[in-house]
């Protein structure tokens, strides 16, 4: 290699550094951080929706199997007993949730962004769940009208069902929304941390 190549070769391997530097500096800050923060307090505001459904159907339901004659309104008690039943399940999920906590605040762009993907795919899974409940809610009212023993019933627990699927898919579904905006805001973060390195890293050599 020719001597005249050297200070070359040494600017393109201290610009790759400096970037390198820069960049991931760039990407650990505090806006990083206050979106790890957003994305913790939006977890806990989840989960205190979700209780409040769970609490609201559990009474609801509750009240109605208590005023209902299972066997002069099935389909009431039906409804009330399903209800009842899937509020006592939310409040589990909630309480659990927010007695183990939705984890450490972050300032590291690679762990804010893990931890952003695997809500979201949580939130996934839980909005195809909910479509599936809609959807045997909707099948068993289907069956009701099938000449099945006691149809009341049927259209009951289906209407329950229904109910269910459709509030957490509301819930769930404000959850996901507002995370896909921070994974925005997150990649958003990247893009300016990799242009602002870049240059930062050129203004360095330039003197060189």
């Amino acid at each position: 290699m020719s001597s005249s190549r050297v200070p070359l070769v040494l600017a393109v391997a201290i610009l790759g550094l400096a970037t390198s530097v820069s960049a991931q500096t760039a990407l650990s800050g505090p806006e990083v951080e206050a979106l790890s923060e957003a994305l913790r307090a939006d977890q806990r505001a989840h989960l205190m929706r979700v209780g409040a459904w769970g609490l609201a159907n559990a009474l609801g339901g509750t009240a109605l199997v208590l005023a209902s004659d299972r066997d002069a309104q099935p389909g009431r008690w039906a409804f009330g007993l399903q209800s009842g039943a899937w509020g006592a399940v939310n409040i589990g999920i909630a309480a659990v949730g927010l007695a183990t906590g939705p984890g450490e605040v972050t300032s590291d762009w690679a762990t804010a962004l893990a931890a952003e993907n695997g809500y979201a795919d949580v939130l996934l899974v839980n909005l195809g769940l909910n479509v599936g409940y809609v959807a045997v809610g909707g099948t068993l009212l289907a069956v009701a009208g099938r000449g099945v023993p006691n149809p009341d019933a049927w259209r009951g627990h289906g209407a329950a069902l229904i109910l269910q699927g459709a509030g957490l898919l509301v819930l769930d579904g404000m959850a996901y929304l507002a995370s896909r905006g921070r994974f925005e805001a997150l990649t958003e973060v990247a893009a300016q941390a990799t242009l602002s390195a870049s240059a930062s890293g050129l203004t360095l050599l330039v003197p060189l």
